[in-house]
């Protein structure tokens, strides 16, 4: 599901950060800039997860930069 929260700090979504990946972020700095996401350090007390989501954002550009 692509509204699912990928930062909860910063409330970004799956779907922001795929459309950030479309619209020509290449680096977690590019998605930083065009979404907020993964500013703010809080992720490890707010998530779920309890982990920082700068790994799942990495892994999300790998997998769709293809699509670009």
């Amino acid at each position: 599901m692509n509204e699912e929260i990928v930062c909860f700090c910063s409330n970004v979504s799956k779907q922001e950060i795929i459309e950030a990946i479309k619209n020509g972020a290449k680096t977690l700095e590019d998605i930083r800039l065009k979404t907020n996401a993964c500013t703010l350090g809080k992720c490890k007390e707010l998530s779920p997860r309890k982990k920082c989501c700068s790994g799942e954002i990495m892994k999300m550009l790998s997998e769709n930069s293809y699509n670009v």
